[in-house]
């Protein structure tokens, strides 16, 4: 059987590891995302599928600009999970596992699984505005794509706004009996 420093031990040189994850992903995400808009016109038809639209011709750059722009909603929305991520891996790391501090990165990572689904809401709505407004009238598009699994993600985020909620119930209680003489 393990003992409790040792478990400790392990939680941080794991929660380093995710630390330095999402440190990545918070650089890496935006980049790739540039990436796909600057090659979009050369790219095979296979990475285009996931587009609420289908695009047949090849985009001017001012739609390729408009794009990226509009990417960045769901992009943010990202970043900010995974900045939040960050700072709370850093925290086990640094074997901080039961503070406000802790409450407060857990709280904003249920809005931003909250934030998730709006913002590809809002995504699948204005990209596929985008892509078709140059296609000849008729066939200009607008989408909208709600599913079970962005129900199921709203869902998870308000189970992670609850767990939050609890752990600062139970912080505070914590708190008042260390204080308590």
């Amino acid at each position: 059987m393990k003992s409790e420093s040792e478990n400790i031990k392990r939680i941080q040189r794991v929660s380093g590891t995710f630390r330095l994850l999402f440190t990545v992903l918070i650089f890496f995400i935006p980049a790739v995302t540039l990436t796909y808009w600057v090659f979009f016109n050369y790219l095979p038809a296979g990475f285009t599928t996931e587009l609420p639209v289908v695009v047949n011709q090849t985009l001017p750059l001012k739609t390729l600009l408009l794009a990226f722009s509009v990417s960045l909603i769901p992009v943010s929305v990202a970043v900010y999970g995974a900045i939040n991520l960050k700072e709370l891996f850093k925290l086990y790391e640094r074997g901080i596992v039961f503070s406000e501090q802790n409450v407060n990165y857990i709280r904003r990572l249920g809005y931003a699984l909250i934030s998730w689904v709006v913002a590809n809401l809002l995504f699948v709505v204005l990209i596929s505005i985008v892509l078709t407004f140059n296609n000849m009238p008729g066939e200009r598009m607008i989408a909208a794509q709600f599913g079970v699994s962005d129900v199921g993600t709203l869902i998870i985020g308000a189970v992670v706004l609850l767990v939050s909620w609890v752990m600062k119930e139970a912080s505070k209680l914590e708190s008042e009996l260390a204080h308590t003489v």
